[in-house]
């Protein structure tokens, strides 16, 4: 396991460990070390979230909210044990898709599943933000989104390290430095966070799934023209200040997501919720996760299914189980009609776009 820069005493632990076979160490956990292994008695996959305790020995906070709330889209938590006065952990199921950055990566995600990806997330944050907890999550994205793959896809929100609690006679709290591309208007203006920002958030997580442009390993890649020609004339040093600058001037303008980037087939409707929770003004956004809930709910309702897989395009009638694919046929481009995805027939002719309404109405 590659852990060498993890608290020693955590390696200590993790090697000496009786009760769980421990084989993998994660360097995502961004606000402490992250194991995987599968416990000796119950032989079920587990994972442990190491974290630190202050010199007062407190520090459970993550650990006690996980086990306050009880929702079937937040990620539940088995134990938590304390190592010694300075580390602690706290035991959860490990999910078998990984994190939501995973599955985008490794797999294709038709629209539909795209939008109920979406609609549980908002589920397990819409608990968090109702009364009596009023608490905002502060860092959505795809790595804290976790998947479990074995019945569907079921989706949990999972890392709960920045969350806060709104008081009473506020609306909003004071923002997270965490996660430059997920960072909100709002954040970088005026220092704060509120239930509009974690709906912010959800929105780029939406936009990421249907597959708009949003590079998160290399992020040289954002830029552009004389943008990108200025930054290669820099020196290494001044690089990340400019890329920073960069990517802040793009979020506060509200030009971070290119939605032409989106695949051909993702409708207007689609473009329309995602535009909506990522306004600018947060004011001007859902005001709560029902709303943004029920606009998804809405868009979904009748709605075809689509995906791309090796450069051709599929959809399904989920009410008729029609399947649909757009091949070139000699010089035309056609869309196919099947009942099984093994006998095809000729349904229609077109441009790409032209075909792509014809089956969205079929």
């Amino acid at each position: 396991m590659n852990d060498v820069t993890v608290n020693p005493l955590v390696r200590k632990f993790v090697r000496e460990q009786k009760d769980i076979s421990i084989d993998r160490y994660s360097g995502k956990g961004a606000y402490g070390a992250l194991y995987f292994g599968q416990r000796i008695i119950m032989q079920d996959r587990v994972a442990l979230k190491f974290y630190e305790l202050d010199a007062s020995g407190n520090g459970h906070e993550e650990a006690q909210l996980l086990k306050q709330i009880n929702h079937e889209n937040i990620l539940p938590i088995i134990d938590a044990r304390i190592i010694d006065n300075k580390i602690a952990y706290y035991l959860t199921p490990e999910m078998s898709g990984g994190d939501l950055q995973d599955v985008i990566t490794k797999f294709v995600v038709p629209s539909n599943i795209a939008n109920t990806i979406s609609q549980n997330i908002l589920k397990g944050l819409n608990e968090l933000h109702k009364e009596p907890n009023r608490m905002v999550h502060r860092d959505l994205k795809t790595f804290n989104v976790l998947v479990d793959l074995k019945d569907g896809v079921k989706t949990y929100l999972a890392d709960f390290g920045a969350i806060k609690k709104i008081s009473a006679n506020s609306s909003s709290v004071t923002a997270s430095k965490y996660t430059i591309l997920y960072r909100t208007p709002e954040a970088l203006n005026s220092n704060l966070h509120c239930v509009e920002s974690d709906i912010y958030q959800v929105g780029i997580i939406l936009y990421q799934v249907l597959g708009g442009f949003f590079p998160m390993k290399d992020p040289e890649n954002w830029l552009k023209g004389r943008d990108k020609k200025k930054y290669d004339l820099l020196e290494n040093w001044e690089k990340n200040g400019f890329l920073l600058n960069y990517i802040n001037d793009k979020i506060t303008k509200g030009k971070l997501l290119d939605l032409n980037s989106l695949p051909p087939y993702v409708d207007n409707r689609l473009k329309t919720i995602i535009r909506t929770a990522t306004r600018v003004d947060y004011n001007n956004r859902y005001q709560s996760c029902a709303d943004f809930l029920k606009a998804l709910y809405d868009q979904q309702k009748g709605a075809k299914s689509w995906w791309k897989d090796n450069g051709v395009l599929h959809s399904r009638c989920l009410k008729k189980n029609n399947y649909y694919r757009i091949v070139k046929r000699k010089t035309e481009l056609v869309a196919e009609v099947s009942k099984d995805q093994k006998n095809w027939r000729k349904k229609f002719s077109g441009t790409e776009s032209e075909l792509i309404a014809k089956i969205n109405k079929a």
